[in-house]
């Protein structure tokens, strides 16, 4: 099964298994704007890997005059966007995996990735800090919700997939939708620590990268053009 197909299967009632699934899952949407610089205002906004648009929700409400470009692979996830955000007709949607997306140079202001760079392996993060570097203007800020911590350290699975298993179960989540998870993480995900990813930032061309919030191997990440 694709990611794209995977993520369709999920779509029904995606916020409350996300809740149950991520430690902290409100407080890091919200640290995407939260977290950024006092009197920073974007009017143009792109929401890379947008799912069911629990995160556009949030910047449609902080900055109502931008726009916002919301990208995903997942058809049924786009398809629930539209209907959630059928009063904005100024959205665009673009189905698409991050690795084939394009946007003109310099035209956003503010990307967003809410739990969707660690899909990426190294090779395909490198590449795409190159492209966001691109597609936003001198000042531009790429804001970033994830799991920061990489697979290969080895208190791995005690740091982290201890640690979120006990979150998940502790929030009503059964054992099978667990393993379930954990199939998807082990087949999908490829999480990288914070200093490998500001190094490949810096490399691209961001000025500034910062740790904007935290809370064990989870926070919100921010890089300035």
């Amino acid at each position: 099964m694709s990611l794209a197909a995977e993520f369709d299967t999920w779509q029904n009632d995606y916020t409350a298994k996300i809740m149950r699934w991520v430690p902290h899952y409100r407080k890091l949407i919200n640290s995407l704007a939260d977290e950024l610089p006092i009197g920073f205002q974007p009017t143009r906004i792109l929401d890379l890997g947008c799912g069911n648009g629990n995160a556009t929700a949030l910047l449609a409400e902080r900055f109502p005059e931008a726009k916002i470009t919301l990208l995903d692979a997942s058809p049924e996830m786009l398809e629930a966007c539209k209907q959630r955000f059928s009063n904005r007709p100024d959205f665009e949607y673009v189905q698409a995996y991050f690795q084939d997306a394009h946007f003109e140079d310099g035209s956003l202001d503010l990307i967003v990735a809410a739990f969707a760079l660690h899909h990426l392996d190294q090779a395909e993060k490198q590449a795409i800090f190159k492209k966001m570097s691109s597609w936003l203007k001198v000042g531009g800020i790429l804001s970033s919700s994830d799991l920061h911590a990489s697979k290969k350290e080895i208190d791995y699975q005690q740091r982290v997939l201890d640690h979120w298993e006990t979150f998940s179960k502790s929030q009503g989540t059964p054992d099978s939708e667990w393993d379930e998870l954990m199939a998807h993480h082990a087949q999908y995900d490829k999480p990288d620590n914070y200093e490998d990813q500001f190094v490949w930032l810096a490399q691209a061309g961001f000025k500034q990268t910062r740790i904007a919030w935290q809370a064990a191997h989870f926070g919100n990440f921010q890089a300035q053009r």
